[in-house]
């Protein structure tokens, strides 16, 4: 059994914890939150102790076995960096960080710890967009040429910060990170990106331009500009010179592949029953198992750093109108 202190009390935490209770390896023994630990806890009917302070959540439950940090974005440097110097192997939600030299100084502290960081990067974790990641893999079409990458959803009004991009980061930071993520790990290194954003309120459209190493080209769309109530969409799709595979959550067909290169058909691709959908959980089961096994992080946390610069580097080009050099973002 995994024991589990579980550090905020939001919507993310909420999401988190409904995964581990459905696990037999693994519950969630202390909350940590400044606000509201013990309501947390007395709503969700937990037998676990409450917090106001993650630190001394972590000194003073002899019972933990690792953390999971589920708090805004601008406290995960802290956070973490205190969860991995007492020795805990730790969960961490995405974003890493808000800035790259943030980012750096966390996989530094992991490092000098020598501990364990699986940053939540999920899209790696849903069948769809894994099945999508091993067509690539498997060479099915060819070299990647162009990429296109979608996801809109509702402004997440759950939580007030959100709309503070000096704390959420914004749309880029927040949203569109899954992609460029998912982007990096797939296709390659990004050398440059050109990115636009429209902000209206609290609503916000960003477009970014990526150029990859290997010379592929893609462009990521993001836009928390949805109605309220509205369901998430996203969709994914590469090119190469012997074919396509698709992605749209929307359309009812899960994966889609076109193409001549490889073993696998043209056509739709059978995926997990609906049950096993949940990158959530399969992404905690991953988690779970890192604690257990003493495993490497299935997301390393040099790639958790990949990511927050591909996102600076995305805002910093929509404040200048102008592409910016990916390597060269630093801070």
């Amino acid at each position: 059994m995994v024991r589990i202190g579980l550090v905020g009390s939001g919507f993310m935490a909420q999401t988190h914890l409904d995964r581990y209770r459905a696990m037999d390896d693994a519950r969630v023994v202390a909350v940590a939150s400044p606000t509201a630990a013990s309501s947390f806890v007395a709503e969700n009917g937990l037998d676990a102790t409450a917090h106001t302070d993650a630190g001394a959540m972590m000194d003073g439950d002899a019972a933990l076995d690792a953390v999971d940090v589920c708090s805004p974005t601008p406290t995960h440097r802290s956070l973490v960096t205190a969860a991995v110097e007492r020795g805990f192997d730790v969960f961490c939600e995405k974003p890493l960080t808000l800035t790259v030299a943030d980012a750096e100084a966390v996989a530094d502290a992991v490092a000098a710890a020598d501990g364990s960081l699986f940053v939540g990067h999920v899209l790696r974790f849903f069948p769809a967009y894994r099945e999508l990641a091993e067509t690539l893999s498997a060479g099915a079409i060819g070299e990647p040429g162009t990429v296109r990458a979608r996801r809109v959803s509702p402004f997440p009004d759950w939580a007030d910060w959100y709309a503070d991009a000096d704390r959420s980061g914004g749309v880029f930071h927040d949203l569109a990170i899954h992609e460029f993520d998912f982007c990096r790990w797939t296709v390659g290194d990004v050398e440059r990106v050109f990115a636009r954003v429209h902000r209206d309120e609290r609503c916000q459209r960003g477009h970014s331009t990526l150029r990859f190493a290997n010379g592929a080209v893609g462009v990521v769309e993001a836009g928390w500009d949805r109605p309220a109530g509205g369901e998430l969409e996203s969709a994914f799709e590469v090119a190469g010179e012997r074919g396509v595979v698709a992605y749209e959550s929307d359309t009812g067909v899960p994966l889609r592949f076109e193409g001549t290169g490889g073993d696998r058909d043209t056509g739709e691709v059978d995926l997990p029953p609906p049950v096993r959908r949940d990158g959530y959980r399969r992404e905690l089961d991953a988690f779970v198992e890192m604690v257990t096994t003493g495993g490497p992080p299935p997301v390393p946390v040099r790639d958790a750093v990949e990511a927050v610069r591909l996102a600076v580097a995305a805002r910093r080009s929509a404040a200048r109108n102008e592409p910016v050099v990916v390597r060269e973002v630093d801070a």
